[in-house]
């Protein structure tokens, strides 16, 4: 049990500000492998693609990257260092930048922040259409399916990735003539995103695009049965990581386009049917992220209408993590330097997450530890404070920035809001910090 006494020498010892050198690893941002979906796919789809976020695949392939590595990464120190360092050096130690960040009780200047999840929307009743609407014929019915479908398929069994196989229906109107031009004009379509109202605890962030979101932070989406705004809202509040969506209108083709070699399977452009979409997202979103403009498929032609963002990021506070205080925001960005508190970091594709930040900072420790005690060492660096932020390249959401520390440091340290690689820009969004509840002395007892 630690005493008393090192405890308030831990608090006592929280870093004031300090202007440092960058230690952003570009490198490891545009090296990263982009995550298999960074989309909706441009297909008709019969209700939803859910995915979830799985904390202990999560956990377990952090910890055996963080186990593979050749050193514990940390700054003027060997792995053997890292191992031994004495805890007192750790978290009393002064900051190296030109004569700053001496010793001092500090506390953190930064203002506490109050704001949470939005509450889940109620989904509103399905729109009316002054034409034709269609259900979903070929995908639902009143009665069960006789047997279980197989995987790939809906009830019929058949396959929509078939040649020429018929697509779930969807439930917009039929638009005539039926061209991408009379879709993209079609009036009700841009009436209904013009006129939509913005659900409690979002911010409006672009209307009525021909372009649909895309990129890293790509959560998950949903078929709905009319411009649900509020619907999608509250698959947004109940979806773990989801801070902004984007709803839209999507020409999809009623059979998959297939140039076969028979009259069965030569369907290249079939006629058309609509879906109202609904994409969720780990970041922020801004009309600069919505790029989808559509795709061919054959000589059939998607295109997205009516594209709406609504965010809630900066009125979401992130997830607690077990073990850590309650996170802390940085306004003025991240905290790119650190001085000799500074231990590593690692970037990690996706939807912002700072349980990856977590796992991994923990996972350095136990690595510090294990490496101590193979020499003998009575001590060990641990991480006390972890900074997590969302890295944005030219406007779109790359995945989640972790910095990690051997103590606390005020959030006046960041300071580091983005920085430029020839023609690319790089942005820090949604920068937080979060320190142990119960700080770390690096020493075994």
């Amino acid at each position: 049990m630690r005493s008393n006494i090192a405890f308030a020498a831990a608090l006592a010892h929280i870093a004031a500000a300090a202007p440092a050198p960058q230690q952003f690893d570009l490198a490891a941002v545009l090296n990263a492998p982009s995550p298999t979906n960074t989309a909706p796919p441009t297909t008709a789809v019969a209700t939803s693609s859910s995915t979830g976020v799985n904390s202990a695949s999560l956990a377990q392939s952090i910890s055996a990257a963080i186990n593979t590595e050749a050193s514990a990464s940390v700054t003027g120190a060997s792995a053997s260092a890292a191992s031994t360092e004495q805890p007192s050096s750790a978290l009393e130690k002064r900051g190296g930048w030109g004569g700053w960040g001496e010793t001092k009780k500090v506390t953190s200047s930064a203002k506490s922040t109050t704001s949470s999840v939005a509450k889940p929307v109620t989904s509103s009743a399905p729109s009316t259409t002054s034409v034709q609407t269609t259900g979903t014929a070929t995908t639902s019915s009143s009665t069960s399916c006789p047997t279980t479908p197989e995987d790939g398929t809906y009830c019929g069994f058949i396959n929509p990735e078939d040649p020429c196989a018929v697509q779930p229906d969807g439930y917009g109107p039929k638009v005539s003539p039926d061209t991408v031009e009379a879709f993209k004009s079609y009036s009700e379509f841009h009436q209904q995103a013009q006129n939509a109202e913005t659900p409690s605890g979002y911010e409006q962030v672009f209307q009525d695009l021909d372009a649909s979101v895309s990129g890293n932070s790509y959560i998950t989406f949903y078929t709905l049965e009319s411009y649900d705004v509020a619907g999608c809202a509250a698959h947004c509040d109940n979806t773990d990581l989801c801070t902004a969506f984007n709803i839209y209108i999507e020409r999809d083709p009623s059979l998959n386009p297939t140039k076969g070699d028979n009259e069965s399977t030569y369907c290249p452009n079939p006629s058309s049917i609509t879906n109202y979409k609904c994409s969720l997202w780990g970041s922020d979103i801004d009309e600069e992220s919505a790029t989808n403009t559509g795709d061919n498929r054959e000589d059939f032609q998607t295109v997205v209408v009516g594209s709406n963002g609504y965010d809630k990021t900066n009125n979401t506070t992130p997830p607690d993590q077990d073990g850590w205080d309650k996170p802390e925001k940085c306004d003025n960005g991240a905290i790119s330097g650190g001085g000799n508190y500074w231990m590593g970091s690692h970037f990690y594709p996706g939807p912002y997450n700072p349980f990856n930040c977590a796992h991994y900072a923990q996972a350095q420790t136990q690595k510090n530890k294990e490496g101590a005690r193979s020499k003998g060492a009575k001590s060990y660096t641990p991480v006390n404070m972890f900074n997590s932020y969302m890295v944005h390249k030219n406007g779109k959401a790359q995945g989640t920035y972790c910095q990690i520390f051997d103590t606390h440091l005020s959030p006046e340290w960041a300071g580091f809001k983005g920085t430029h690689s020839g023609r690319d820009r790089f942005d820090v969004k949604n920068s937080w910090t979060y320190s142990l509840k119960n700080l770390d002395d690096g020493k075994f007892h």
